[in-house]
């Protein structure tokens, strides 16, 4: 076998092992939420079609979504709703998706997840909610993006 090749089947073969216990925890995060913060479009694509629950949270009540969205990952993202993932799931400190689109001043982003009706009123710990966040920032593409969704 090629190096190449083994290289392949190794990779497969690891995402067929994690297939079954994708959504389960793997100490703090899910196999797809590592896969959505590596940024891995075919490992992402793989536990979906093995029926990974996309809606999994982490220790910080953090989903793949999160995670896509943390790292402002648009792919991922996108197979992510596409797979039924919801847009507002709140972690921990009340974040929803939104919030970190909006945070890393993602325009195509915080419109991908308000196309998906992620709902730009749901307000953090803080009492604060993306578009808040967005006005604060400054971040006037971001801004007008929710602004125009409503």
């Amino acid at each position: 076998m090629k190096p190449a090749a083994a290289v392949l089947f190794f990779n497969m073969a690891i995402i067929f092992l994690l297939g079954s216990c994708a959504g389960a925890p793997t100490g703090r995060t899910t196999a797809l939420q590592e896969a959505a913060d590596e940024g891995d479009i075919r490992v992402i694509e793989e536990l979906i079609s093995e029926d990974s629950d996309v809606d999994s949270r982490d220790k910080e009540g953090r989903t793949a979504l999160h995670h896509a969205a943390i790292s402002g990952n648009i792919l991922i993202t996108a197979a992510l709703l596409n797979a039924g993932a919801s847009p507002d799931i709140q972690d921990k400190s009340g974040r929803v998706p939104l919030h970190y689109a909006v945070l890393s001043c993602n325009p195509d982003l915080t419109a991908m997840l308000l196309a998906a009706d992620a709902d730009p009123f749901i307000a953090d710990k803080n009492d604060e909610t993306p578009l808040d966040m967005a006005v604060e920032s400054g971040c006037e593409e971001v801004e007008q993006t929710i602004n125009s969704s409503l």
